[in-house]
């Protein structure tokens, strides 16, 4: 299950949380409470891979809770995309800086949709995948995935 989820999850939470360390403690702690909880996964609801992510989303939101006043904002770290060894430098640049220009334009969208196109992109998760995280239906996730999409499109530069 670790292999298999974890490079999802920590894009997801990576999304979500300042800094690269932050991402890893997280990770680890969602793991972490996947496994004291495991009994607990019931696979006629969903996946492993949206049981996982429904996890991360409650540890990042209790990771703001205690984190919040202690993250100044000059120090946060956007980068969310740890370069794949194989990649070449100059291609590894590029898409670091795509992803910084996408990240930094997410704000055009409301919470769900953001959610939803995180959930999307960072964890590759499908449409009833994504509903079953957020407590929605598949077709509502994936107007949001598309609305979010159609959103982003219109204000980034061309």
């Amino acid at each position: 299950m670790y292999r298999e989820h974890v490079a999802g999850v920590w894009r997801y939470v990576r999304t979500r949380v300042p800094a690269d360390p932050d991402a890893d403690d997280v990770t680890a702690e969602v793991f972490a409470k996947a496994i004291r909880s495991r009994d607990g996964f019931d696979d006629r609801r969903g996946t492993i891979g949206a049981w996982l992510i429904g996890i991360a989303r409650h540890v990042v939101a209790d990771w703001w809770a205690r984190n919040a006043r202690e993250v100044p904002v000059a120090e946060v770290d956007v980068d969310t995309d740890r370069p794949a060894a194989a990649e070449d430098p100059e291609t590894a640049m590029l898409r670091e800086a795509e992803a910084d220009d996408v990240r930094s334009r997410l704000w055009v969208l409301t919470a769900r949709e953001r959610e939803a196109v995180t959930l999307r992109f960072a964890t590759e998760l499908t449409s009833e995948e994504i509903g079953a995280a957020m407590g929605i239906s598949a077709t509502a996730a994936r107007m949001l995935v598309y609305r979010g999409v159609a959103k982003l499109r219109e204000v980034m530069p061309r």
